[in-house]
């Protein structure tokens, strides 16, 4: 996949800030303990998650976000201090809609953002065991072997006055991994050829509300 001409066609054919769903298929090994070397976690290299975002927005600039939330529950002035991170934005306009990684700008993720207040936000994840949808006895075993993770809201939300409530929740998704994206009538198919997407997958966004 050409990334920088793909998240040009992103970037113009979707509107900032407007809901969208997005469909990611991705390894869920980062998602699970490896276990040890006397009891090797099974499922390594053989799970898939489809994960499906709902409600989330595109073309969205943390450090304003936040700002402007601060000032919205009467911080006025308020700027953001943001904490040294592994990741920044691109250069130029796409910027607000994908960062890249600090370490050897190799790497590209679409920024999505989501607000608790949504209703309509929300992830369905499905996995995927050797190709083949998983079944819940095999769903429920993957997950025994789920590494366990905390949330903690971010220093930078908390010191500008913002509670659990009027917390700001920004997720960045691999590009290489993103399937499609549907936002009203307008939807984008992944070309790459590293990542193939079936018929069922593409019907499956187009129906998507």
């Amino acid at each position: 996949m050409n990334m920088v001409k793909e998240m040009s066609a992103i970037a113009q054919g979707f509107k900032k800030g407007a809901g969208c769903t997005v469909v990611v298929n991705k390894s869920a090994d980062s998602s699970m303990n490896k276990g040890t070397k006397n009891n090797r976690n099974p499922f390594l290299g053989r799970v898939m998650l489809r994960k499906v975002y709902s409600g989330f927005v595109m073309g969205t600039d943390y450090q304003t976000s936040v700002e402007n939330t601060a000032k919205r529950i009467g911080n006025e002035g308020a700027k953001a201090e943001l904490k040294t991170v592994w990741h920044k934005p691109v250069a130029g306009s796409l910027g607000e809609w994908f960062s890249t990684d600090k370490r050897t700008e190799s790497k590209f993720y679409l920024k999505l953002q989501r607000n608790e207040k949504q209703v309509a936000c929300k992830v369905v994840t499905e996995f995927f065991l050797d190709g083949r949808k998983a079944t819940d006895k095999e769903v429920d075993l993957i997950k025994s072997w789920w590494a366990k993770k905390t949330h903690k809201q971010s220093s930078t939300q908390t010191s500008l006055g913002m509670t659990e409530e009027e917390e700001q929740h920004f997720l960045l998704c691999e590009l290489s991994t993103v399937v499609a994206i549907k936002q009203g009538e307008q939807v984008w198919v992944a070309p790459s050829t590293e990542q193939t997407v079936s018929t069922v997958e593409v019907e499956l966004v187009h129906s998507l509300a």
